[in-house]
């Protein structure tokens, strides 16, 4: 039995939309990427599947000091193991966590969030105030709105 916990932290279920409270789930998603390869054994994502539009009632988390937690039915989790670099994106409403890493080995992760450009700029984003660059064909200007010069094409690959 392991004594000490390595790295790669327990984080309790919990949905990213109820830090967020947006009126859709489905206008924002997560990306969640093994900087380490991510197994079982190491604690890797755990996801409800086919649960976005299940608002969870959500608590303190009583074993963190700035997350909160809901309760969902584990019996439905799926455990997603993905290689080093390996990515996954889940809507804003999946429940989610990370076990504990048990294991004598590295485990980390790199959590994103986005918004649907069109809800972000009506919704949560004065226009005044909307200097984001964006990821959608639709809504790029090759950085010449959002930093005042284009910068598109301006460096090697």
């Amino acid at each position: 039995m392991f004594t000490e916990f390595r790295f790669g932290t327990l984080i309790s279920w919990h949905q990213d939309n109820a830090y967020f409270k947006i009126s859709d789930p489905m206008k924002g998603v997560a990306l969640w990427t093994a900087v380490h390869a991510a197994t079982t054994a190491n604690g890797t994502m755990n996801v409800i599947p086919d649960s976005a539009h299940e608002a969870l009632e959500h608590n303190r988390d009583p074993y963190s000091d700035h997350h909160i937690r809901c309760y969902p039915d584990e019996s439905r989790a799926v455990s997603v193991e993905l290689p080093t670099g390996g990515a996954l994106f889940f809507a804003y409403g999946v429940p989610h966590c990370t076990r504990a890493n048990s294991t004598d080995h590295e485990r980390a992760g790199m959590a994103m969030h986005f918004l649907r450009a069109d809800y972000a700029q009506s919704k949560l984003i004065h226009a005044d105030r909307d200097t984001r660059p964006y990821l959608t064909v639709r809504q790029a200007s090759g950085g010449l709105r959002e930093y005042g010069v284009t910068v598109a094409g301006t460096w090697d690959l």
